[in-house]
C-alpha cells in the first residue's frame, strides 16, 4: 500500500509545503523544485522543520540527513517497521495533535473509498502527500484504484484544457476552487473533482458543474478520523462511508467506529443525523483550550470580537510556546478604522470576557491568514 517512492513523494512534499508557509503566495501548495535541488534550495529553518516533522509522520528520532535519498530510505525503512503514520492536525484551536493512522486503517479507508471512483484512469493531485487529504486520495486511493498519479502546483493559471484528460480525477481544496470559477476555467469531458480540508461554498459546487465537472464530490472528515462522509451537490447531506458505523444511542451526539476498529469518536461537528447515515452539518465544535489551568473557548472569544463594529472578521487562538500561554488575536478591521483603535476594543473586550479569555497579543491584516490549503493558520 505504501512503497519507496511515495515515502519520496511525501518527503518531497513537506519539503515544498514548509518552504510556502514562509512565502505568501497561499495557492503554490507544491512548486517545481526538482527533487536532486530540494536541499540546496530550501533554507537552514525550513531543513530543520521538515526533519523533525517527518520523524512524527514516520515515527523515529528527529535527526538531520544530508540528502533526499538517505532521508527516503530511513523514513520508509520505519514505516516498513511501524506500520503506521502518524499525523498532525492544524492547530487551529490550540497545539497540533498527533492523529495515528495504521496500515490497517490507510488499507482499509483506500478500498472502502475506491468504490466511488471506479472510473477514474488518472488522479492529478493539487494537494501535498505529507498532509492527511493529500495522503489518502493521492497516495493510498491510487493504489486502490490501480492508477497513475500527475502531481501538480495548485495554481489556476496553468494550460489546464492541455493538462486534463476524460477520466481525470481532480484532488484540489476550495480555495483553488474558488479560483478556478473566478477564472472562468472549464473541465474537459468527464472529468471529476474532489475536495475538502474545509467546506465548499455551495454557489462554488453549482459553479464546478456549470464548469463541465462530470461529477463533485465534498469528502466530510478531520485529522483524528479521517474521511469520514461524502456528498456531491450543494445544500445535500453527507452520506457516511461504508467502513463507518454510527451509534445513536445519544442523538444528540453521534458517535461512529471503524468497522475494524473497538473505539468509538465523537464527530469533529455538531449534526443532525438524517434516515440513519446522513449528516446535516450544524457547526463546528468549540474545541478548549487550557489558559492557567481554566478551560478557555477560543471560538466563543471570535464571536464577541466580530460584534465589535470595528471588526470585520477575526480569529483567536492560543498562542505558541515560544509566544505565551495566553490567547491572540488577528483581526481584519471595517473600513474606517485602524489599528489605533486597539484601546476602544481592548475595553470592550474586558467587558463581555473573563481575564483568562482576553487576547494578550492582536495582529491586524488586509486578510484572515491561511494555509496553502485554505484552512486557518497561524500567524
Amino acid at each position: 500500500m505504501l512503497n519507496r517512492k511515495d515515502v519520496k513523494r511525501i518527503l518531497c512534499d513537506l519539503f515544498r509545503t514548509e518552504s510556502v508557509r514562509r512565502r505568501s503566495d497561499l495557492l503554490a501548495v507544491l512548486d517545481e523544485t526538482e527533487e536532486h535541488n530540494l536541499f540546496a534550495e530550501v533554507s537552514p529553518e525550513v531543513l530543520t522543520s521538515s526533519f523533525q516533522t517527518a520523524a512524527v509522520l514516520f515515527g523515529y528520532a528527529p535527526r538531520a540527513f544530508s540528502s533526499l535519498d538517505l532521508m527516503t530510505d530511513y523514513a520508509y525503512a520505519s514505516f516498513s517497521k511501524n506500520r503506521r503514520i502518524t499525523f498532525l492536525t492544524s492547530g487551529s484551536s490550540g497545539e497540533p495533535k498527533p492523529c495515528v493512522h495504521t496500515l490497517d486503517m490507510m488499507e482499509e479507508e483506500a478500498f472502502g473509498s475506491a468504490a466511488f471512483f471506479k472510473g477514474t484512469k488518472r488522479i492529478v493531485s493539487l494537494v501535498p502527500a505529507c498532509h492527511l487529504y493529500g495522503f489518502s486520495f493521492t497516495v493510498t486511493l491510487p493504489h486502490a484504484l490501480n492508477v497513475p498519479v500527475l502531481s501538480l502546483p495548485a495554481l489556476p493559471t496553468q494550460l489546464w484544457n492541455q493538462i486534463l484528460q476524460t477520466g481525470d480525477l481532480v484532488v484540489g481544496f476550495p480555495l483553488f476552487w474558488s479560483y478556478w470559477v473566478r477564472m472562468k476555467l472549464s473541465f474537459p469531458p468527464r472529468v471529476e473533482v474532489l475536495s475538502s480540508t474545509a467546506p465548499c461554498r455551495d454557489e462554488i459546487i453549482e459553479a464546478l458543474y456549470q464548469a463541465g465537472a462530470a461529477r463533485f464530490t465534498e469528502i466530510y472528515g478531520a485529522s483524528e478520523t479521517g474521511a469520514i462522509a461524502f456528498r456531491h451537490y450543494p445544500g445535500s447531506d453527507f452520506e457516511i462511508l461504508p467502513f463507518w458505523d454510527i451509534s445513536l444511542q445519544t442523538p444528540d451526539s453521534p458517535r461512529i467506529k471503524r468497522l475494524s476498529q473497538p473505539q468509538w469518536m465523537e464527530l469533529p461537528d455538531y449534526v443532525k443525523v438524517r434516515q440513519g447515515r446522513f449528516l446535516r452539518l450544524l457547526g463546528r465544535t468549540d474545541d478548549s483550550v487550557q489558559i492557567a489551568g481554566i478551560n478557555v473557548y477560543p471560538k466563543k472569544v471570535e464571536r464577541i470580537l466580530s460584534a465589535h463594529p470595528a471588526v470585520k472578521a477575526c480569529r483567536v487562538r492560543l498562542m505558541r510556546p515560544d509566544e505565551g500561554e495566553r490567547l491572540k488575536a488577528f483581526i481584519v478591521l471595517n473600513e474606517g478604522y485602524t489599528s489605533d483603535h486597539l484601546g476602544i476594543i481592548r475595553n470592550y473586550l474586558a467587558k463581555h470576557l473573563t481575564v483568562h479569555e482576553l487576547p494578550r497579543q492582536f495582529t491586524f491584516g488586509e486578510q484572515l491568514p491561511l494555509s496553502s490549503m485554505g484552512k486557518d493558520s497561524d500567524w
